[in-house]
């Protein structure tokens, strides 16, 4: 079945930019909904209509790397079909070395330099910096336009539409926006344009429509800044009540899809679009802890620091997990907490110097890579044995990864107690990591929106002896019928759900039923939206029978604040840099 819906643009007013709008492809026919860094479980409350994105999201010159870029792509893509995915083709892109600027002077985009053959991640990261839009905005937009973000084998048609630039609904795309490279400096350009020249939808109380098809009606939305409003002179509509009731699939007649799938795009890639604004705590909930900060200069220099300040030499274990691509990772976390065991992260093809010296310094007698050779390449685990004995733990997807990684680590102690959380998202596997860690507990990954658990991960319940089972999350992200299923096995297996309205809940009520507040004298608190440094941090926290908690960038959660001063929490320990925790944390500044 096509699931599609109609993504090609019409002009919305005779102007020299033509208006590209994205009725688009639904996330079922992204190929999306296969491992996404999905952060939580959304739902249709948790759209805002008025405000999709903050300004300071949207306009973000810095907001990656190019190698940041790459690195994303390549985990998205992996392996290419064709010599035309955004992960190894390039372009010859002209020249455009020259600020572009309004009739009034506004500058619209900086100078722009083009070459003869320029990767898709060095377009995307220089048109960020020459118009000031976050290259995670022009990402989400390629994807929702035309998938390009997840497809192994595009079509010319659809490099050439990347971003649905200039391809009105009632004509073809005009010729001179052809071309990966035109469409993403012109469809960039575009979108600062509608704030420099003030253009069509600005701030304030506007009517949207629902759908083009002006029969559907229009609804008042208070746009809030110029970020959303930029969405909507792009894509012209908002979605309706049956889109939002289905986020990742199709509503009815009057549904339109484009923002709906930037919003959800957005949040399974990069945590929530909007900004939590801080303010400063009230005198009575301020917590007296101490805020310490451990952190490198990047995700395996921290869980190198981690692990160095808190590991010491002969060490019995190490567990080694890709640092780029989670997955296997979220099991490993638990499992080197029941042993006492840093986790520590590599690339692919080759282990960071700082990493293989950590390695050297611990002297483990045994090194566990969590994995297949997808994640953590077979070079690397031979260089690996040159240190210490190397396990491979490993299956034929990241469930049944997950399955082998509680296996070795849990067989021969056996487990009373389990979690499980969705492998489509990180956010609550890593939130249970350490509170299974501290109950010497697996988390286990299983496929949220299937009907029952599969065999393999029933055997290994019944093989463990567990009689209590925690689901971390909601229905959305762990369907009913898998409770109803675990309830049925092992002779009547208790189990709980644990679950908030968003991440951050859903990490608080899962430290709030692992631990008591006696045992909340020191706290760990990691990103909430980067999750590497979360990693190597479950490890640490169970090990060390303490919560980690994911915390939003520049904020704490006024809950949070609350259950530390009840706690009489003396420290709290930030993971990772300034960049993704920043000193408003520290400051215990609150989030409204």
């Amino acid at each position: 079945m096509d699931t599609r819906v109609s993504n090609a643009p019409r002009r919305r007013r005779p102007v020299r930019w033509l208006v590209t709008i994205a009725l688009t492809l639904t996330l079922a026919a992204t190929g999306l909904v296969q491992g996404t860094d999905r952060a939580e479980a959304l739902t249709a409350s948790d759209f805002k209509a008025g405000t999709i994105i903050s300004d300071s999201e949207f306009y973000d010159s810095s907001a990656m790397t190019e190698k940041q870029i790459r690195d994303f792509l390549n985990a998205r893509i992996g392996n290419c079909l064709t010599d035309q995915c955004l992960n190894v083709r390039t372009d010859r892109v002209a020249s455009r070395a020259r600020i572009v600027s309004d009739s009034t002077g506004n500058v619209r985009c900086e100078a722009f330099q083009g070459g003869t053959a320029l990767s898709a991640a060095t377009v995307i990261f220089r048109v960020q910096r020459a118009c000031g839009i976050s290259a995670k905005v022009i990402l989400v937009t390629l994807q929702k336009e035309q998938a390009l973000v997840t497809k192994n084998n595009p079509s010319k048609a659809a490099l050439d539409r990347a971003m649905g630039y200039a391809c009105p609904d009632t004509a073809p795309c005009a010729v001179n926006s052809l071309g990966f490279g035109n469409q993403i400096y012109q469809g960039t350009l575009q979108l600062k344009t509608y704030k420099a020249s003030r253009f069509g939808i600005q701030p304030g109380s506007r009517a949207i429509q629902w759908h083009p098809n002006a029969a559907c009606g229009s609804r008042t939305v208070n746009i809030t800044n110029y970020a959303t409003a930029a969405l909507y002179n792009y894509t012209p509509y908002r979605p309706n009540q049956a889109a939002l009731n289905n986020l990742r699939g199709t509503g009815d007649a009057c549904s339109s899809y484009g923002n709906r799938n930037f919003w959800v795009f957005y949040n399974d890639w990069f945590g929530s679009p909007i900004v939590d604004t801080p303010a400063p705590l009230p005198p009575n909930i301020t917590p007296a802890a101490t805020a310490t900060r451990t952190a490198g200069v990047n995700r395996f220099d921290t869980a190198v620091q981690i692990s160095r300040a808190n590991y010491a030499p002969r060490t019995s274990t190490v567990y080694v997990a890709n640092g780029l691509n989670f997955p296997d990772a979220l099991s490993a976390a638990p499992a080197a907490a029941t042993n006492n065991s840093p986790l520590l992260l590599t690339r692919r093809d080759g282990i960071d110097p700082a990493t293989r010296a950590e390695i050297q310094r611990l002297r483990p007698s045994l090194i566990v890579i969590s994995g297949g050779v997808d994640a953590v390449s077979e070079a690397v685990a031979a260089d690996l044995a040159t240190i210490s004995p190397v396990r491979r733990d490993s299956g034929g997807n990241r469930y049944s990864t997950s399955l082998e990684v509680a296996r070795g680590a849990f067989a021969a102690k056996g487990a009373t107690v389990a979690y499980l959380a969705t492998g489509r998202g990180y956010a609550d596997a890593l939130s249970a990591g350490a509170a299974a860690g501290s109950v010497d507990a697996p988390v286990i990954l299983v496929d949220g929106s299937a009907s029952t658990l599969t065999d393999e991960a029933i055997a290994l319940l019944g093989d463990l002896g567990v009689d209590e089972v925690r689901i971390a999350g909601g229905v959305a992200v762990v369907s009913t019928d898998i409770l109803r299923n675990t309830k049925g096995i092992n002779g009547g297996t208790a189990v709980t759900r644990i679950a908030g309205v968003n991440r951050f809940e859903t990490g608080e009520k899962l430290n709030a039923a692992a631990f008591a507040n006696a045992r909340m004298g020191t706290i760990y608190a990691a990103s909430g939206t980067a999750y590497s440094d979360a990693l190597a941090g479950a490890a640490l926290a169970g090990k060390n029978n303490n919560p980690l908690y994911l915390v939003p960038k520049n904020c704490m959660r006024i809950p949070l604040a609350q259950k530390m001063i009840a706690a009489r929490t003396t420290s709290m320990v930030i993971l990772g840099g300034t960049s993704v925790v920043t000193g408003e944390v520290a400051k215990y500044t609150n989030c409204r």
